[in-house]
């Protein structure tokens, strides 16, 4: 973020002010209405393609 000009003070303050945030249960149907099917799991994902990573 620095390399793309972010102030120094702003890219300090953002993974500070992220580790502060409170936790959400919100959900959400907005990825099934624009895909077409529901929201899968990053750990799912990450399992369907963990050969491409090997």
């Amino acid at each position: 973020m620095l390399a793309d000009g972010r102030p120094e003070r702003l890219v300090e303050a953002l993974p500070a002010a992220s580790a502060h945030r409170p936790e959400s249960h919100r959900i959400t149907d907005h990825v099934e209405r624009l895909t077409g099917r529901p929201a899968g799991t990053f750990a799912g994902w990450a399992v369907d393609r963990a050969a491409e990573f090997g």
